[in-house]
């Protein structure tokens, strides 16, 4: 089975390519992101589970949700520290 930071990775790296698309841009469409994010790292973690694991479904997208907080955490502290560089 794939790592945590593998699917934490593969989720950041979807999402900022999400994010590029112009419904994404507006007000509304940023809010939709951290829901993204979340649905991204479940499912994500979920086929991980099936290809290359036995563990289940369920187990897994637990797993994935929990993967999905820490990518928005991480996203968010990262998104606040280059705004803070662009304001400087």
């Amino acid at each position: 089975m794939l790592d945590s930071y593998i699917i934490i990775g593969l989720t950041i790296a979807v999402v900022a390519i999400i994010k590029t698309y112009k419904p994404f841009k507006t007000a509304r469409g940023k809010l939709y992101v951290p829901l993204f994010v979340f649905a991204i790292a479940g499912l994500a973690n979920v086929l991980n589970a099936l290809v290359f694991s036995g563990n289940t479904v369920l187990a897994a997208l637990n797993a994935g949700l929990n993967y999905g907080a820490i990518a928005g955490g991480l996203y968010a502290m990262g998104q606040t520290y280059l705004n803070k560089d662009k304001t400087n």
